[in-house]
C-alpha cells in the first residue's frame, strides 16, 4: 500500500484531499465517458459512501487553482452535490460534473494489488510469540526542509554525536532487543510481520478472541526494495508472486532474514480503530479504493480503471476512489487495488497484476455558488 509516496510515503499526509498539490501532465487526454469500457453497467453501490468520506478530509491546500484538476472551491460545491444526489443518479451526476482524463495514454499501466491480512498476536512476548510489532522509536527524528529554508522531502533520522545521521536500517533495527513496553503487540513469525509491513495495515486476533486493528505509524526513510525482484534477479525464482515468494521461504528458511534484510525499509505500527485504514486516514473498501502515486494523482479523486483481475482472468473495469499509496507504488498510471481482508483476498492479491488503462474524473467548469456568511 506507495507516489508513492513524494508529498509523503505509504501513509502520507491526506491530499483530497489534502496534502501537496499536483498538476496534470499535458501527456494526460481527455476522453468522453463512453469512451470507458464497461461505464454504462458500471454498478456504483459502496462508491459515494467512499467519495464522501474523502469529502469529509478535503481541504484548500490539496487543489491550486492552475493545478487542473479543479478548485478547491469547485470540489467543495461537487461534494455537497454528491450528498444530495440519490444513489440512482449517481451515473448522471458524474457524466455531467466530470470529464474522464487517461492518464498516460501512450504507455500501459500496471495494477497490482493489496489486502489487509489478519494474523493471531499477542499482547505480551513469549517463545510461541517472539516477533515484536514495534512501534515508533523515541530516538527517530524527522526533519522538514523548509524550516531551514531548502526544498527537498522529509529527513528521517536519529542523532549520533551531535549529528542528524540516517535513521537505522531493517537489519540494525531487528536486532535491537526490546520489552512489551516498546512493542505494540508479538506475533508468531517474522514472514507474518514482514507481509504485514508489505501491506501497511491488518488485524490480529488474539488467543481470546479479541480483534486489534493496526496501521502505518510511520518508516524509518530508508528506500524500498522489492523482495521479489532480489529473489528474480538472483536466479532464485522466475514468477514473481506472494505465493512464489512464501514458498521459496518455505524452502529456504535458513535465508528468510537474509532476504527480508534486501529491503532496508521498515515499517512502524500504531493501534487503529478500524480496519484498513488509507494514507488519507479513512477506512479503506474492497474493490473500491485504489493506491496510487498522489505527486500524479491527488488523493480522493475518482478514478476509473479498465484491467483484469490476474487471478480469474475476468474484466475488473470500474470507478474507484484514489485513497491510499504505497512504497512501491510510483508513476503514471500504476495502481495497487485494495482486494478486502483475509485469506480470500490474499490469494486475488498475491496473484494480481496486469496491464491496463487510468483515468481520472475531473471537474468541468462549474458555476460555484457563493456559501452563506461569505466564506
Amino acid at each position: 500500500m506507495n507516489s508513492t509516496f513524494k508529498c509523503f510515503v505509504l501513509v502520507a499526509t491526506s491530499l483530497f484531499i489534502a496534502g501537496c498539490a499536483t498538476t496534470t501532465s499535458h501527456l494526460n487526454k481527455p476522453v468522453s465517458f463512453a469512451d470507458l469500457n464497461g461505464w454504462s453497467d458500471q454498478p456504483l453501490d459502496l462508491l459515494k459512501p467512499s467519495l464522501l468520506n474523502s469529502c469529509a478530509v478535503l481541504r484548500e491546500d490539496t487543489f491550486a487553482d492552475e493545478s487542473g484538476w479543479g478548485t478547491y472551491k469547485q470540489w467543495r460545491y461537487l461534494c455537497k452535490e454528491l450528498a444530495q444526489t440519490p444513489e440512482r443518479q449517481l451515473r448522471s451526476f458524474f457524466e455531467h460534473n466530470f470529464t474522464p482524463m487517461q492518464i498516460a495514454p501512450n504507455q500501459k499501466g500496471l495494477f497490482t494489488g493489496y489486502y489487509s491480512p489478519v494474523i493471531a498476536g499477542s499482547l505480551t512476548t513469549s517463545d510461541y510469540y517472539p516477533v515484536p510489532l514495534r512501534t515508533l522509536p523515541e530516538d527517530m527524528i524527522k526533519v522538514r526542509p523548509s524550516d531551514f529554508n531548502v526544498s527537498g522531502k522529509e529527513l528521517i533520522g536519529q542523532v549520533q554525536n551531535g549529528y542528524l545521521t540516517p535513521y537505522k536500517d531493517r537489519e540494525a533495527i531487528e536486532q535491537q532487543l526490546i520489552g512489551d513496553e516498546a512493542s505494540l503487540l508479538w506475533l508468531t513469525s517474522a514472514e507474518d510481520k514482514f507481509f504485514l509491513q508489505v501491506q501497511g495495515s491488518g488485524t490480529v486476533q488474539l488467543e481470546d478472541g479479541t480483534i486489534i486493528h493496526v496501521g502505518y505509524a510511520g518508516n524509518n526513510g530508508q528506500d524500498y526494495i522489492s523482495i521479489g525482484k532480489v529473489l528474480q534477479e538472483s536466479g532464485e525464482l522466475t514468477e514473481v508472486s506472494m505465493q512464489s515468494i512464501k514458498q521459496w521461504l518455505k524452502d529456504n528458511p535458513d535465508k528468510q532474514q537474509w532476504l527480508f534484510n534486501q529491503n532496508p525499509r521498515y515499517i512502524f505500527f500504531k493501534q487503529n480503530d478500524k480496519s484498513a485504514i488509507t494514507s488519507q486516514g479513512v477506512p479503506a473498501v474492497s474493490n473500491r479504493t485504489l493506491a496510487v502515486d498522489p505527486t500524479i494523482v491527488p488523493l480522493g479523486m475518482p478514478v476509473w480503471l479498465d484491467t483484469t483481475l490476474s487471478a480469474t482472468g475476468e474484466k475488473f473495469r470500474r470507478l474507484m476512489v484514489a485513497q491510499d499509496t504505497g512504497s512501491a507504488i510510483k508513476g503514471a498510471a500504476r495502481g495497487d487495488i485494495y482486494l478486502g481482508i483475509g485469506k480470500a483476498a490474499a490469494i486475488l492479491a498475491g496473484q494480481q497484476e496486469s496491464l491496463g488503462k487510468m483515468y481520472v474524473l475531473v471537474p468541468k467548469s462549474v458555476t460555484v455558488e457563493p456559501e452563506a456568511g461569505g466564506q
